[in-house]
Formats: C-alpha cells, sequence, structure tokens
C-alpha cells in the first residue's frame, strides 16, 4: 500500500505538482489509516484462520497458498490503479463499474508503459510463492511444537486489539470507522486523492450505487426544461417533450457527426500549427468556446451525446445495465424522416459495445475497425487508423442513394501516446507525453484535412450540416490546473455546413445538448427525452451541470457562476445556495426516471 502510494505520486507527479512537502507527509501518513482498515477487512480474517491449530500440512499449505494469492491479486489491483490514475487521475475503485471496459489498455500499458512496475511484480510473487513453499517444506513438524495450541490461543488474544484498530482506523472506541470525511482533512482534492487507495474506494463504491441519498422527495417537481419552442408531453417527466417550431430549415440536408477521440481544446489554444485543417474548417464555422464534456471518459461523452443523459449518480453505465431503459434512439428520427444512417469507428466493434449501441440506437448500418481496409503502413496499434476511416465514410456515402445521417468516432488519438504511426507525422521529439500527443493529433489532422478535401468534390457535401467535438479532454496529466472544472470537462463544438454563420458563440453548452439541437435542425415533431437544449432556441437554461463519475462532486458552469462541491461533504442541505440545490435536484430527477425506467415512454 505504501509502495502504492509512491507509484501514484511518481506516474502522476504533474497532477500533484502543486502539494508540498508537508501535504505530502501529511498525505503518506492519514493514508496508512485508510491502509490499515482495508488491511483488516481483507488480510485479518485470514491471520485468524492461520491460528487454528490445524495439524495438516496439506491444509496449513492451502492457506499460505490463498493468502498468496489475495495478496498478489491485490497488487495487481494496485497496479491497475496507478495506471488508471495516471491517465484519469482518479482511483480506479471511483469508477469501478466503467473502468473494467478499458481492461485491454490496462493490460497494454502495464506490460509497455508501465512495465517496470508489473514484471517486479510478477517476479515477486513466483519468488514469494516458490520460497513460502520451500519453507514450509522445510520447517513443518507436527510433533516439533507441543504447545502450539497454546501459542496460537495466545497470539489470537494479541490479534483482536490490533484488528479493532486497523478496522477503525482510528484509535477512538467510539464512532463510526475511518470514512471519506476523513479523507477531506487536509482540504485539497488532490490530497484526498493522495490519502485514498483503491480497494477503499472501489468498497465505497459498491456501497454507494447501493444507497444513494435523495434531497428531494419528489425530484422532478419544479423542473423546467422545455423551451417555448417546445411543448411538454407529461408533467411527470420534464425532459420528455415534443418541438413546435424550429430555428432553421431543414432543406432536405445531410447531417454528419464526427466525435473527435481526445481532441483537447488545449490544440486550440496553444498549438494551432499542428492542427491546420481543423484551425481552418473552425474559422469557416460555428464554434461553440464554452462547450464541455460529460465526463473524462469515451462512454460517458458518447451516452452524453447520443442518448442525452449526464452521468448519475448510483446507476451503471449504457454497457453495464443502463441500455436496458428506453431512450430516444438518435437514428431512428433520420430513419423515420426517410433518411439513410450509418454508424462507422474505427475502433474494435466492441469497444464500450459500440456495435449494440448502434444497433439500439436504430442505425441501418454498422462498421469498424475489422471492415476498413488499411492501405498505409503502421506499426502494430491497438486502436484503429483515422486516414483510411474516413476515406471509408466516404465511399459508404456516396453509395447512398438518398439524404442521410451519418455518425463516425476517430480513435487513433486514444491514449498511450508512445506509438508513432509514422514517421512522417513527426512533429516533435517523442521525449514527453505531450509531444506524443501533439505527434499522434498532427495524424489526426491531416486525415480530417483529406477527408474535407475529397468530400468537397462530392455533389453532397454542399447540402450536409457537420458536427465536431470530442468524446473528452485528452489524458494528459500536464493539463491539470487549480480549476478543475477547466481540466477535466473544457472541450469544444463546431457546427459547419449551409446556412451556418461562421462566428464563436459565447453560450454554455454540454454533450447532452447535441440530441435536441439534430431534433431542431431536422425539423421532427417526433417526441425525445433529453437533458439538454437545442443551441438554437433563446430561452436556454443559461447555466450548465456536470457530474462527476461516481465522486458525487457537481460543477456548474454559467455566464455568472463558476462552482465546484461536493454531495458528501454537505452538512447543512437547508443553507444550500438555489445554483446547488437545482443542480442537486436536477441530477436526483433523471436518475429517478432513469431508475424507474420511466425517461421515455415506449
Amino acid at each position: 500500500m505504501l509502495f502504492a502510494r509512491i507509484g501514484t505520486l511518481l506516474c502522476a507527479s504533474n497532477y500533484f505538482a502543486g502539494l508540498t512537502g508537508k501535504q505530502i507527509l501529511l498525505s503518506f501518513l492519514h493514508g496508512a489509516r485508510f491502509d490499515l482498515h482495508i488491511m483488516g477487512l481483507i488480510l485479518i480474517p485470514l491471520f485468524i484462520l492461520f491460528m487454528i491449530p490445524f495439524r495438516s500440512k496439506k491444509i496449513i499449505k492451502i492457506f499460505v497458498y490463498i493468502f498468496i494469492f489475495l495478496c498478489f491479486a491485490l497488487s495487481l489491483f494496485i497496479v491497475s490503479d496507478i495506471i488508471f490514475f495516471a491517465i484519469f487521475n482518479n482511483h480506479i475503485g471511483i469508477e469501478i463499474l466503467t473502468s473494467f471496459t478499458h481492461i485491454g489498455l490496462f493490460v497494454q500499458m502495464a506490460f509497455q508503459t508501465y512495465y517496470y512496475i508489473t514484471i517486479p511484480l510478477l517476479i515477486g510473487a513466483i519468488l514469494v510463492f516458490y520460497f513460502s513453499n520451500r519453507y514450509l517444506d522445510r520447517i513443518y513438524n507436527p510433533n516439533k511444537e507441543p504447545h502450539f495450541v497454546r501459542n496460537s490461543i495466545f497470539v489470537i488474544l494479541l490479534l483482536i486489539p490490533l484488528m479493532f484498530f486497523m478496522l477503525k482506523g482510528k484509535m477512538q472506541i467510539h464512532g463510526r470507522n475511518v470514512g471519506l470525511m476523513d479523507a477531506q482533512v487536509l482540504g485539497t482534492p488532490k490530497t484526498v486523492d493522495l490519502i485514498l487507495n483503491a480497494p477503499y474506494t472501489t468498497i465505497n463504491a459498491i456501497h454507494k450505487r447501493q444507497n444513494r441519498k435523495l434531497y428531494f422527495d419528489n425530484p422532478v417537481k419544479g423542473i423546467s426544461i422545455a423551451t417555448e419552442q417546445e411543448e411538454l408531453l407529461n408533467q411527470d417527466n420534464p425532459f420528455e417533450r415534443k418541438r413546435i417550431s424550429f430555428n432553421k430549415q431543414n432543406k432536405d440536408y445531410n447531417f454528419v457527426l464526427v466525435i473527435l477521440e481526445s481532441f483537447d481544446p488545449l490544440l486550440i489554444d496553444k498549438y494551432p500549427d499542428v492542427i491546420p485543417n481543423f484551425m481552418k474548417l473552425k474559422n469557416e464555422g460555428l464554434y461553440y468556446k464554452n462547450f464541455y464534456s460529460s465526463g473524462m471518459r469515451s462512454l460517458i461523452g458518447v451516452t452524453a451525446t447520443l442518448f442525452s443523459v449526464p452521468y448519475v449518480w448510483g446507476l451503471p453505465t449504457m454497457k453495464t445495465g443502463l441500455g436496458g431503459n428506453e431512450f430516444s434512439r438518435i437514428a431512428t428520427y433520420f430513419v423515420n424522416k426517410n433518411y439513410s444512417t450509418l454508424n462507422i469507428i474505427t475502433d474494435l466493434p466492441s469497444a464500450d459495445n459500440a456495435n449494440l449501441m448502434a444497433q439500439y440506437l436504430g442505425f441501418d448500418s454498422f462498421y469498424s475497425k475489422n471492415d476498413i481496409p488499411v492501405k498505409n503502413d503502421y506499426p502494430i496499434f491497438h486502436k484503429g487508423f483515422d486516414y483510411e476511416g474516413l476515406e471509408f465514410l466516404i465511399e459508404k456515402i456516396n453509395k447512398l442513394n438518398n439524404k442521410f445521417f451519418a455518425y463516425f468516432y476517430t480513435s487513433s488519438l486514444h491514449n498511450p501516446y508512445n506509438i508513432l504511426l509514422s514517421e512522417k507525422y513527426k512533429l516533435y521529439p517523442m521525449d514527453t507525453e505531450e509531444h506524443q500527443f501533439l505527434n499522434r493529433t498532427y495524424y489526426t489532422d491531416v486525415a480530417l484535412g483529406n477527408f474535407l478535401t475529397k468530400a468537397r468534390k462530392e455533389p453532397w457535401f454542399k447540402n450536409t450540416i457537420f458536427l465536431f467535438l470530442p468524446d473528452h479532454r485528452a489524458p494528459l496529466s500536464n493539463r491539470m490546473t487549480d480549476d478543475i472544472t477547466e481540466s477535466k470537462f473544457k472541450s469544444f463544438l463546431l457546427i459547419y455546413g449551409p446556412e451556418i454563420e461562421p462566428q464563436t458563440s459565447n453560450i454554455f453548452v454540454t454533450q447532452e445538448d447535441v440530441l435536441p439541437t439534430l431534433i431542431d435542425l431536422l425539423n421532427t415533431s417526433q417526441s425525445y427525452s433529453s437533458s439538454g437544449q437545442s443551441l438554437f432556441d433563446k430561452e436556454r437554461n443559461k447555466d450548465k451541470f456536470i457530474y462527476e463519475e461516481n465522486k458525487n462532486t457537481v460543477h456548474i458552469i454559467g455566464p455568472k457562476i463558476r462552482d465546484v462541491f461536493s454531495e458528501e461533504t454537505l452538512e447543512d442541505f437547508s443553507s444550500l445556495s438555489d445554483e446547488r440545490k437545482q443542480a442537486l435536484q436536477f441530477n436526483e430527477a433523471v436518475f429517478t426516471l432513469l431508475k424507474n425506467n420511466t425517461w421515455k415512454k415506449k
């Protein structure tokens, strides 16, 4: 546990760079309390079993092997936590039910990027197993210790107070065990992350999923989401409505929605020379600079964009159970307006259940990495190739005989970034994570430029509305600043097409606004359920809410407000500001409707 905390500190050094030496030392000391608590929960029962006076050498060996296996499994879990934290600046336990969707990435990074941690751990486990086995064979003698039972009872009596102290995680006999509030002792989110450990956050996350506290008896009452251009269909569901007027006339436009994996706003602000093709497109379209992702991972971003629901505490993700609910199925709205629908990802079909999602959402056809011919020479890469993928998109569109809606998801900008796809895309030396990321970004931008050049020659281009947005920010550790909301969720949205006036918009937007915007542009009066609003409606809610995954942290953003608070630290709910109460109520309303599967009528 101590080495895990050191490893986390080293692998995410940029994230913890602002902490003083005193804060780090105190974090380690307070973290030991949580470590002891976990050791008490996991290991003490085994210690007690060891003290039972079994005479059988076989049974004792089984206990020893179980003990070694648990220690080894715990170590592997801790290594996964270090890798996870280095990428997402979160403990794996915080997001335990969504993090397993990235198990392949963890395995690859464990043996490539962080091999210096994984390999010694494996070697150490093998040596421990080998020498433990030899040691038992050498010293075991059932007749050697005549006072075995007496000594065992004596050791058990000594273990009782130790076990009590470890389980409590503190010296006090009275009161509750060590809890999350104890991790807040140093007062900053970064020290909390350093104090907590992977097993504790896992147990806490599982417990939270079973017991979510609700502050409102009827959270859906009083929430207003429908604009003046919409009709509310059900007074008990403020999210389900239909449009009665539209902001732009749909002249049989085609639509292309492109999600750019990890295409960070850092590029636009700091490295425009790396993305010249996108910058040219940005200057020709409607650019939303106050656009925010709904999460820090692809699954959450795609869910918010395609299903228009935010992350909800206490509920599983689309991949782990929520997909059984009834949602607004984005492709069906286009199908019902006689559109052809196309879903292409450059990743594997199983990535975040993309193939099943495409089927659920009503797309006519689905293609993935396995279907896209690779024309260039690339190194072995766990994701797909955007250059060929975007060319494949043009080929498939050209085979359609009518207007279309196409969804395309890139993946070449997925981490880890230490693989260079080609020397011709190398702008920087591969010496830092940021330089590696910029080289990979340059490849994606070249792919985007090639796509736009070829698409402009096609007859359908001039009648097509494009939407470009990232799924989330790039997981670069040196991007973290004191502004947690900006560091984790700042993004952008670009809309390009006919009758889309080039300009920069200052309104505050999240990924949940994409679906209602497409509903508006499509000019369909079909009912839909969404936690967002059309970008073109003037009566939009000015403030937006972001719910951080399983941390029960709320981010409120708007033209006059920037606020972050944790539900777990609330002591007096009645004293909360109206904005904070509204943010909590909004999430509870979504939670209630989804939990009861009444988000949308079938």
